[in-house]
């Protein structure tokens, strides 16, 4: 086996199978590197485990929902889980309200259309267009059922959970009330075990 001459001084006295190695020490970067996450590791230690200073997990998420409820006005202590509570919520009645709510049931950020039908009708979902729905269809009820969703029987939160401010789903709600009672093509039948009268 050739070995250069400047590798020499710095070969090991042994072999394997025809292969020798060199005592290459690491590069001097990673060693400080290495020597960091030793002494970050010890501090974020003692910081979290043995003063008590910084927050564990538990504490960091119910700082969070208190966060979340002081800037968006949510509920914490409902049973759904997060509701606004901060609106009085009522269906508009105007051409722009109504506009503004089709387009963002029609939006493709969210599964509105694509679970109800372009016209309401329902497909997966429901049919929004009769007088039989399953979570009430007061402008209170629609709310719960937009923001916070049945994740258990298929219908997610409004964006999967993304925020949705006050005004834009008050155009919602307006939409969904404004074509109930139209007659699209194909209507879902309702579920009659589940359903009840809901008229808006």
């Amino acid at each position: 086996m050739k070995v250069l001459d400047d590798e020499k001084d710095i070969l090991l006295d042994h072999e394997y199978d025809g292969i020798r190695e060199l005592d290459n020490h690491m590069p001097k970067w990673w060693l400080y590197l290495f020597y960091f996450t030793i002494v970050w590791g010890f501090g974020y230690l003692v910081y979290y485990q043995f003063t008590g200073v910084g927050m564990d997990q538990h504490e960091q998420y119910e700082a969070q929902l208190a966060d979340a409820a002081e800037r968006y006005g949510f509920n914490q202590e409902g049973d759904e889980g997060v509701v606004a509570t901060a609106t009085d919520w009522s269906f508009e009645t105007d051409e722009a309200s109504i506009a503004n709510g089709r387009e963002i049931y029609m939006s493709t950020n969210n599964l509105c259309f694509t679970c109800h039908g372009g016209a309401g009708e329902g497909l997966v979902g429901p049919n929004l267009t009769d007088e039989l729905w399953i979570h009430g269809c007061s402008p209170e009820e629609m709310v719960t059922s937009i923001s916070v969703g049945f994740p258990d029987k298929g219908m997610i939160a409004y964006g999967s959970g993304a925020r949705i401010s006050d005004s834009d789903l008050i155009d919602l709600i307006s939409y969904i009330a404004s074509i109930q009672g139209t007659e699209p093509a194909n209507p879902k039948a309702a579920d009659t075990e589940r359903a009840v009268s809901c008229s808006m």
